[in-house]
């Protein structure tokens, strides 16, 4: 079979080469790796031609759109195996005349030539345009950068980052661009910065560059540490205007030059690392907790070898280990303060991971700590914790909840006494207490013996919470002490899920006789049984939830 007379079926071998399995041909040819290239090159001379000699673009233009698109090039042969008539052969006479009778839109492989993925240029296609020399400012700006040194793919970056630029009417790109050739920046540390900051030529960006670069020169830093350290990576744009903060805050923190100038060319990315942002977010959260002047220029100066990134993740996570174990702010000020330099290079496990490896409850670990801050770097992610050793305070404890226990009604050393002790939580006396609390509201000895055994979380809980319990069922509410007898249970629900319930009772006319159906049921229940039953149910309902959610 000829390939002359059957050119459909020719380009149909145009189509992307699985190098495992060879495309056959005619009667059983292999298409070879060289024949490939050899067609996709032909594609390219004619898209050259169609876009330099039939479109009149510029050659340069015209050279990249040919050779740099070839996901359009590809898409244009996929099309040429449907459409092609028979008796063309030559790829490069049926892209021609393809070409010739549908036209294309010129800014697909103009886009792809910078770089940019269909993904990335589908949504910044203009909808009332087709030819690019419909967009003359494009490519004037296009010009203006290749001419300046930058190549296609930063051109990609710039568009993605600060498309406007290449709609600046005629020679307002090169005048911000000599705008930092006037500052005595040189031709090529211009363009590594435009490439690396797209957004430096949007507004007066300019002076900002300009600000930061003098802090630097005022403490002995020059343009070709800030160029070694800028970031060629693609997904890497800096914002100088973080940078010129961030440099005013340490230049603000240290008054010799020289301790700044270490700091900053040995931890360059206080500066660099996304523009500078999480160092500006770490000076505050540092300042919240009370760190002075003084303290962070210590900080900064014992900064750890890390992210500054996971610099602050750590810290924010140590900060929030000590809130969960319920460690006073002015404790917690304290040992930040102290201490923020190595808690940032240390990731600390959870709280409730660390209790349990330690067998310690959160009163004696917040002592632990208050004592010996660095303790806390043993307890990192990856070692292995070892239980802290008992206290005399935590034996005489639990003498205590023992005896108290015994006081209950349980026998000594049995297996009962053993499942109380872990379900009364909290300490000996602590527990007394509570119990005591209970009986001077009234309440007869063994009624409350009863109630706690019955539900032991009663006694789990703080005295001004069981006290402000009772205050809103007795006296709120009105109802007799007794209530509590009968109904124990009510004294282990929250709060607000009491006064909540409890205050739909005005809507229920009287067809409530106990609290404990209230309380006990399910949200859906109550809702359905107790709210939406009375025309203003719902209405008051909702009203009361914004007002306790807000006391």
């Amino acid at each position: 079979m000829s390939l002359i007379r059957k050119p459909r079926f020719f380009f149909s071998l145009l189509k992307p080469f699985n190098p495992r399995s060879f495309a056959t041909v005619g009667t059983g040819e292999k298409l070879s790796v060289r024949t490939r290239l050899e067609n996709q090159r032909k594609a390219q001379t004619a898209m050259l031609d169609y876009f330099y000699i039939t479109r009149g673009l510029q050659f340069l233009v015209a050279e990249s759109m040919s050779k740099n698109a070839p996901l359009f090039n590809d898409n244009l042969l996929e099309k040429l195996d449907c459409d092609t008539p028979a008796d063309d052969a030559d790829i490069a006479l049926s892209i021609t005349r393809f070409l010739r009778f549908h036209p294309i839109n010129e800014f697909e492989p103009f886009f792809e030539s910078l770089g940019l993925k269909p993904s990335e240029y589908n949504h910044l296609l203009p909808s009332d345009k087709m030819f690019l020399n419909e967009d003359a400012f494009l490519l004037e700006n296009y010009n203006t950068f290749w001419i300046y040194g930058i190549g296609l793919k930063q051109m990609g970056k710039i568009f993605k980052e600060a498309r406007g630029v290449f709609g600046y009417e005629t020679g307002v790109l090169a005048s911000k661009i000599k705008a930092f050739e006037d500052l005595g920046l040189s031709k090529s540390f211009v363009s590594r910065i435009i490439a690396c900051s797209p957004r430096i030529l949007v507004g007066d960006m300019n002076v900002e560059v300009g600000k930061a670069l003098e802090i630097l020169k005022t403490i002995g830093i020059g343009v070709e540490w800030v160029n070694e350290n800028l970031s060629e990576d693609e997904e890497e744009s800096y914002d100088w205007r973080f940078m010129h903060r961030v440099l005013s805050l340490l230049r603000g923190l240290f008054v010799n030059d020289s301790e700044l100038r270490e700091l900053v060319k040995k931890h360059p990315r206080l500066v660099f690392e996304d523009s500078g942002e999480w160092t500006l977010f770490l000076a505050g959260f540092l300042t919240k907790l009370g760190s002075s002047k003084s303290e962070l220029s210590s900080f900064f100066l014992k900064f750890p070898e890390t992210e500054v990134k996971k610099c602050v993740l750590n810290l924010r996570h140590c900060f929030l280990f000590l809130k969960k174990i319920k460690m006073e702010c002015d404790e917690i000020g304290k040992i930040f303060r102290s201490h923020s330099s190595w808690l940032g290079a240390c990731s600390l496990k959870k709280p409730r991971t660390l209790l349990d490896r330690l067998n310690v409850g959160t009163r004696r670990l917040c002592q632990v700590i208050q004592e010996n801050p660095e303790v806390m770097k043993k307890w990192t992610m990856g070692l292995k914790v070892q239980p802290l050793p008992p206290t005399g305070e935590e034996e005489t404890s639990r003498l205590m909840k023992t005896q108290f226990l015994i006081n209950l009604g349980y026998e000594e050393n049995s297996e009962e006494m053993e499942r109380a002790v872990k379900k009364f939580r909290g300490r000996g006396s602590e527990l007394q207490q509570r119990f005591d609390f209970l009986v001077g509201l009234g309440l007869n000895e063994k009624d409350v013996r009863n109630m706690v055994n019955a539900f032991p979380q009663i006694l789990c809980q703080a005295s001004d919470l069981l006290e402000a319990k009772v205050n809103y069922i007795v006296n709120e509410l009105g109802y007799p002490f007794s209530i509590f007898v009968s109904f124990p249970s009510c004294l282990v629900f929250t709060l607000q899920r009491m006064k909540l319930r409890l205050g739909m009772i005005p809507f229920m006319e009287g067809k409530v006789k106990a609290i404990s159906s209230l309380l006990g049921c399910s949200d859906q229940h109550f809702v359905s049984h107790y709210v939406n039953r009375h025309p203003d149910g719902p209405k008051h309902w909702e009203e009361l939830k914004k007002q306790i959610l807000y006391e």
